[in-house]
């Protein structure tokens, strides 16, 4: 078991503080930016909208690789070789986006072509998500043997986060294979938004003062 130390406290607020950027940072790109460059008749508002995004997911990604390695350094401890898988599909889903980044510079360079070229980035963020439905689901078992959470919180983050894994999983294998019933179920990534805010929060608020085992 774990036992509560500062450096822990501090390795898992920190982490807490780049999940929120990852979270708003994302939703920003994708719902503000991404989504205006395609609405945009003007060529010069979908090219300055697509800067802003690229720009954005770039800080998302950055975020990602600095919460893939602090949870590898705390949860290595829990099960070294579950937490070394974790750490790698996460950041291997970091570099899938990153990759899919290309098609949204070149979109920026010939803006006349962004639709084509901005639903095959879009297949490039399913791709993505397909490591990261693994890596959630390594995730909440980490968790539920960390001793770090509390009787309550345990009955709710682990399971929310393999219901969010399942979503992840389901939903982009169904847009990879282009079935019209992705979009069906887009709804139901309001369940992966909860789950991954509430573990936000949990990082930044929780005084993880449970058994845990010292960090070295």
């Amino acid at each position: 078991m774990l036992t509560p130390s500062p450096l822990l406290h501090t390795q898992l607020r920190r982490a807490g503080v780049a999940y929120v950027v990852i979270i708003l940072v994302g939703m920003s790109s994708e719902m503000m930016f991404r989504a205006a460059a395609l609405s945009s008749s003007e060529m010069s508002q979908t090219v300055s909208a697509l800067r802003a995004s690229t720009l954005l997911d770039c800080v998302m990604i950055g975020a990602d690789i600095y919460v893939a390695l602090t949870f590898y350094a705390v949860f290595r401890a829990v099960d070294p070789q579950k937490a070394l898988f974790a750490m790698v599909l996460r950041l291997t889903q970091g570099a899938v986006i990153a990759g899919s980044l290309m098609l949204q510079l070149c979109a920026i360079h010939a803006p006349d072509q962004a639709a084509w070229l901005m639903a095959a980035q879009a297949d490039g963020y399913d791709l993505g998500l397909l490591f990261f439905a693994l890596n959630t689901a390594l995730m909440a078992q980490l968790l539920c043997h960390s001793g770090l959470l509390s009787p309550m919180t345990k009955r709710v983050l682990p399971p929310l986060l393999m219901a969010s894994a399942l979503i992840y999983g389901v939903n982009s294998t169904l847009a990879l294979l282009g079935s019209n019933f992705a979009e069906t179920l887009a709804p139901s990534y309001a369940i992966p938004l909860v789950s991954e805010s509430f573990f936000a929060l949990w990082l930044l608020l929780s005084r993880h003062n449970q058994a845990v085992e010292a960090l070295r």
